[in-house]
């Protein structure tokens, strides 16, 4: 008589478990280290605040900014290469998203000079005209200067200036009639600005320095306004709507 051996049944169920939790682990450590991968690279990718090495004495600077204005009259975003020299004249060069130059603006003193390359078309007059469009409220060139190369002695009572600041002395704002400059960020150890907000009524201009040099050396003519001929000279009313296009 044959006997024959029993067949020993194990339930399938009892030997795909230890794999399917395996699989299921490694799954996880997978999906975890994707996820802490991703969050250091987002991390790492945060545009850092540059930091910025201030000379013994400020004669002019120079750099690249973003600029936001928002009014009853126009909302939009440019791109700025300003030169400021001390204490009184400015260059600033306005590009368009695309990297276009749209407009250059000198400002001597009291004295403003607005140029539209495409438009061969430029006016002149008093730089108030042009800040009180630009920021949404009048400021002399040394005001400007002052904001963005931290010159506080510029903003004084006798001008109708009131300065803000906080406990430790440090500069926060100031206000003149019916406009006002915030400072929102400083460079790293200074009290240089790197973010700026003025403000008037219906009014408000962001402007963030993304690049900040000290003390270059320019043309003897950078801030002297050259056009090429046939540039046409127009009243500011004429130029002020091309300018807000």
């Amino acid at each position: 008589m044959i006997k024959r051996k029993k067949s020993k049944i194990t339930d399938s169920s009892s030997i795909d478990r230890p794999f399917e939790q395996r699989s299921v682990g490694g799954s996880i450590i997978i999906l975890s280290f994707f996820i802490l991968l991703n969050i250091f690279l987002t991390v790492s990718c945060l545009p850092r605040s540059p930091r910025i090495i201030l000379p013994a004495e400020i004669n002019n600077l120079g750099g690249e900014a973003t600029f936001y204005v928002r009014s009853p009259e126009r909302e939009g975003r440019s791109r700025l290469g300003f030169y400021f020299e001390l204490p009184d004249r400015v260059r600033l060069e306005i590009f368009n998203p695309f990297g276009g130059l749209e407009s250059l603006l000198w400002l001597n003193g009291r004295q403003a000079i607005l140029y539209i390359p495409k438009e061969k078309v430029f006016w002149r007059g008093e730089s108030r005209w042009i800040t009180a469009d630009f920021l949404g409220g009048e400021m002399e060139a040394s005001e400007l200067v002052g904001v963005f190369s931290a010159r506080w002695s510029v903003f004084t009572p006798d001008d109708g200036w009131e300065v803000f600041r906080d406990e430790e002395g440090r500069v926060l704002g100031g206000k003149k009639g019916g406009l006002k400059f915030e400072i929102k960020e400083t460079f790293p150890g200074t009290e240089m600005p790197k973010t700026v907000y003025f403000e008037a009524e219906n009014f408000k201009v962001r402007v963030r320095l993304l690049k900040l040099r000290f003390n270059q050396r320019w043309k003897e003519n950078f801030f002297t306004p050259s056009f090429p001929a046939g540039t046409k000279q127009l009243s500011w009313g004429e130029i002020s709507e091309l300018w807000k296009r």
